[in-house]
């Protein structure tokens, strides 16, 4: 038996098996978010966990800068004459919350009229009342978009949001609710950009803020069966600390507002992945 020979075999499958060993650790050792992942792959890798989305949804725009947001500041005479103009009832107030602390930064205007009749106009004439509203506040309706239209008893709530070159402001909002053209409440909290920077960012790509979303979606809903798809995928700007849900009640009076990948889900849910590199 050639004990030379077999020993040198040895020693090359213990090479080769260390060098096998060593390219499995840094593979797993290395951080996926400077790799790229292949979108079919990850598209399959969605399904594989009951979730869809359209390729479409990942052709999006990363040209976002970076803003400084100040809470817009309202004149309360001047609020005050534009919402007399709809009093017809008894009892109205209006009352401003726009003071300097970081809470209720809100304008608000509320009816006590109780006795509704049916709503019976369609939703698009109670939207253009509400645009013609925003106009009589000098309200710029630039960066004003929809967000849902909904049906609570006799009233229709019309939310609106704010965005800054098409990309979404999330702690801003406004909400008006009609009973066919009788006003009942309005109630908005708003941003000014006071700076902007163009600095180019380098952002995780969709691919990875996928993967990421596959992970909140688990720790979320870790015994989910039903399946999902994805209805909107994009770049958002947030000011406040991320804690799951939407608080109308903590609002930032200015600062820089973070930039993350917003996934929106059918059920309802949104998921926010930082999109800055680390």
């Amino acid at each position: 038996m050639d004990w030379k020979r077999i020993k040198s075999i040895l020693i090359m499958a213990l090479i080769v098996i260390n060098g096998l060993l060593g390219w499995t650790l840094y593979q797993e050792k290395r951080d996926p978010k400077s790799d790229t992942i292949d979108r079919t792959q990850m598209i399959a890798v969605l399904e594989d966990k009951r979730v869809t989305i359209d390729p479409e949804l990942l052709e999006t725009s990363t040209d976002i800068d970076n803003i400084t947001l100040a809470i817009q500041t309202y004149d309360e005479d001047f609020v005050k004459s534009v919402f007399d103009k709809h009093d017809d009832y008894e009892d109205k107030d209006i009352y401003s919350t726009l003071t300097n602390t970081t809470q209720n930064n809100e304008m608000i205007y509320e009816t006590d009229y109780k006795v509704l009749t049916p709503t019976y106009l369609s939703d698009e004439v109670v939207l253009a009342q509400a645009y013609a509203l925003i106009e009589e506040l000098n309200i710029s309706i630039d960066d004003v978009y929809v967000k849902k239209i909904g049906h609570t008893g006799k009233k229709t709530i019309i939310e609106f949001g704010q965005k800054h070159n098409e990309f979404v402001i999330r702690d801003a909002y406004m909400i008006i609710k009609y009973n066919n053209e009788n006003l009942l409440s309005f109630k908005r909290a708003w941003y000014d950009v006071v700076d902007t920077n163009t600095t180019q960012n380098i952002f995780l790509s969709e691919e990875y803020a996928l993967y990421e979303f596959i992970g909140k979606l688990y720790n979320r809903f870790p015994n989910r069966e039903r399946s999902l798809e994805i209805e909107s995928f994009q770049l958002v700007y947030q000011l406040r600390i991320e804690t799951g849900t939407l608080d109308y009640h903590e609002l930032a009076e200015t600062g820089d507002p973070s930039i993350y990948w917003e996934v929106a889900t059918s059920d309802g849910e949104t998921y926010l992945i930082e999109a800055n590199r680390d």
